[in-house]
C-alpha cells in the first residue's frame, strides 16, 4: 500500500530532520517533497529563522518564566476585552439601528 506524501506529513517530520534524529528513509522523503514545492521549503525555513532569535542555550529563571507567562497572559486578556467590547458596542448599534428602522416603517404605516 502506497501513502501520499502531503505537507501535513513533511511538517511533522521536519523537525527530526532539523534535529538530525529522523531515519535517512524519512530525510530522503522530505528532502524529494520540499524539492518539488519550493513555497513550503521557504515557509519551512522561515520557521527555523524566527526560532533561531533566541539561542537554545538561553535559559529563563522559573521566576522569569513566571513573570514572562503572567505577562502574555494580562496581554490576553487585555485584548480579549478590547474585542469583546468593540463587538458590544457594534451589536448595540445594529440592534438600535434596527430598531430605529422598525419604527421608522411602523411609523409610516399609521
Amino acid at each position: 500500500m502506497r501513502y501520499e506524501v502531503t505537507r501535513d506529513v513533511v511538517n511533522d517530520l521536519w523537525p527530526l530532520c532539523q534535529a538530525g534524529e529522523a531515519s535517512p528513509d524519512s530525510r530522503a522523503l522530505v528532502d524529494a517533497f520540499l524539492a518539488q514545492d519550493a513555497g513550503f521549503a521557504t515557509a519551512l525555513k522561515a520557521g527555523d529563522d524566527v526560532r533561531r532569535v533566541v539561542p537554545p542555550h538561553v535559559r529563563l529563571s522559573p521566576d522569569a518564566e513566571l513573570r514572562v507567562l503572567q505577562e502574555a497572559q494580562r496581554t490576553a486578556r487585555t485584548r480579549l476585552l478590547i474585542i469583546g467590547g468593540a463587538v458590544a458596542v457594534v451589536g448595540t448599534v445594529a440592534l438600535l439601528s434596527l430598531l430605529g428602522v422598525l419604527f421608522v416603517f411602523l411609523r409610516a404605516g399609521r
